[in-house]
C-alpha cells in the first residue's frame, strides 16, 4: 500500500479480519425476490416460509450491501462477523 497513510493502512488491515452478512429481517421481508435477484454472488434464496435468506456456501456473502440497498422494504441489515468464526 504505498503511499496510503499509516492510519489509512491500520484500518484496511483492521477491516480485513471482518466479514459482514446479509441477514433478513423475516417481519419486514415481503418476499418480493428483489434480493434474490440483484445478489452479485447468487447465495440468497427463499427459505420454506418464502422467505428470503441468505444462504451458507464456499462464497461468503462480504456485505457488498447491494440486496441491502436494492429491498423495497428494509428488511435487510448487514452484521459484523469476525473472520474467526466466519466457515469459508
Amino acid at each position: 500500500m504505498t503511499g496510503a497513510s499509516r492510519d489509512l493502512q491500520n484500518k484496511i488491515k483492521e477491516l480485513s479480519k471482518n466479514n459482514y452478512r446479509a441477514i433478513t429481517i423475516i417481519e419486514k421481508c415481503k418476499s418480493c425476490g428483489t434480493c434474490i435477484i440483484y445478489c452479485p454472488l447468487k447465495i440468497r434464496t427463499f427459505n420454506i416460509d418464502g422467505k428470503a435468506i441468505t444462504i451458507n456456501t464456499k462464497n461468503s456473502c462480504g456485505g457488498c450491501s447491494v440486496c441491502f440497498h436494492r429491498c423495497p422494504q428494509h428488511a435487510i441489515k448487514l452484521v459484523l462477523v469476525p473472520k474467526k468464526n466466519y466457515p469459508d
